[in-house]
């Protein structure tokens, strides 16, 4: 057997064994929650996202079920507390007027919020039924608590780029309140108008050393 037909089988091999761990990752990722999911969910999430996540949303799109958004408030070097900023609305609005070449700033925003509040739906329909059951809810994983920290900390950073007024330039730390504005059912979108439930969410006070 020649040097170089050995390199070709060893090639073949190596590639059909990662081939076979990348299969074996994503179908772990969508097996039904056993203990072996649960103990490999940090190492199978942090291969697969963002490039090989898998999502059948592309073949069984929801509609949007509510509008959210952020509003952000600075601590002053003295203490004090600054107003709320909104810093999502003028840059939808931007899009909403420029439909052939938008801006995609507001899309930071969007996959940051989607970070927070996106979890597992395997694990999101365990702990809806343990809360339901009042059993004790299976707690965050370690990647989503990063996963969390990092889209507050991006958040807060952006907040601050959008308001450089904010306590005339002399900023502590940053906190942003995430709104989501509750949408009626789809069939009922046509309906004469009706008040709609607003949620809002405090982050934590994110020190401006964190954001350098």
């Amino acid at each position: 057997m020649t040097a170089h037909l050995m390199t070709r089988r060893v090639a073949l091999l190596v590639g059909a064994a990662l081939l076979g761990a990348h299969f074996l990752m994503a179908a772990m990722s969508q097996a039904p929650l056993n203990p072996v999911k649960l103990r490999l969910y940090d190492e199978t999430s942090r291969y697969l996202d963002p490039y090989f996540t898998q999502n059948w949303l592309l073949f069984a799109p929801d509609p949007l079920s509510d509008d959210r958004g952020v509003v952000a408030r600075a601590k002053c070097a003295n203490g004090a507390n600054s107003d709320y900023y909104d810093v999502t609305t003028p840059h939808i609005r931007a899009v909403q007027q420029d439909r052939f070449f938008p801006s995609r700033v507001s899309r930071l925003v969007t996959s940051s919020l989607q970070m927070v509040t996106d979890q597992d739906p395997v694990l999101d329909r365990l702990r809806s039924a343990e809360k339901k059951k009042r059993k004790p809810v299976v707690p965050l994983t370690s990647y989503e608590k990063n996963a969390r920290d990092g889209a507050v900390r991006f958040l807060s950073r952006y907040a601050l780029s959008q308001m450089p007024h904010a306590c005339d330039g002399n900023v502590k730390s940053v906190q942003v309140r995430m709104y989501v504005n509750e949408l009626p059912e789809w069939s009922e979108r046509n309906s004469p108008p009706r008040r709609t439930k607003v949620v809002f969410q405090d982050f934590r006070w994110v020190d401006l050393r964190e954001l350098r």
